[in-house]
């Protein structure tokens, strides 16, 4: 490989590196290629599979036993690729309560911190947490049993209100 800003061949060699860039100080790549230019010390970082890194942070973040700090929880957000104001409002909060979240000026509480890992859990097969059908649901009204009918039509389940 050579080198893209001066042209010298490149030595490649495995390496342990920080990855930063992910907005977490504390993640490490281990064993990551990592390309030097002898002539002037620019080095190129593969990182294979990156979406894939990515996912497998955010399942390690979810696991772990103590609550999500502030950079946590920003990861976690932009990996379920909302902006403040909606992950706000899929959390049922102000976007000033998620600033003051993921600036370490306020601990997320505990019943929040679950609902973050259950979407995290969940990412994959569920495509859509629909703002409409959350901000719908009615916070001053007492809970009432939900009648439901389902009928199947071509191995496919319907759910409809009864």
């Amino acid at each position: 490989m050579n080198c893209l800003t001066c042209g010298a061949k490149m030595k490649t060699q495995k390496k342990d590196v920080p990855y930063t860039a992910c907005g977490l100080s504390h993640v490490t790549l281990r064993n990551i290629e990592v390309s030097r230019c002898s002539q002037c010390g620019e080095e190129e970082i593969t990182i294979p599979r990156i979406e894939a890194l990515h996912q497998t942070i955010a399942q390690a973040l979810i696991a772990k036993p103590s609550r999500l700090n502030a950079e946590e929880i920003r990861y976690l957000r932009k990996y379920l690729d909302w902006s403040e104001a909606d992950f706000a409002a899929h959390m049922g909060t102000t976007r000033e309560t998620v600033m003051r979240w993921e600036k370490a000026q306020a601990h997320m509480g505990a019943q929040a911190d679950r609902l973050l890992r259950l979407m995290i859990a969940t990412k994959g097969p569920v495509r859509d947490y629909s703002l409409a059908t959350l901000r719908a649901i009615s916070t001053q009204e007492l809970p009432r049993v939900f009648h439901l009918g389902l009928t199947v039509e071509h191995e496919e389940w319907q759910a409809e209100a009864a």
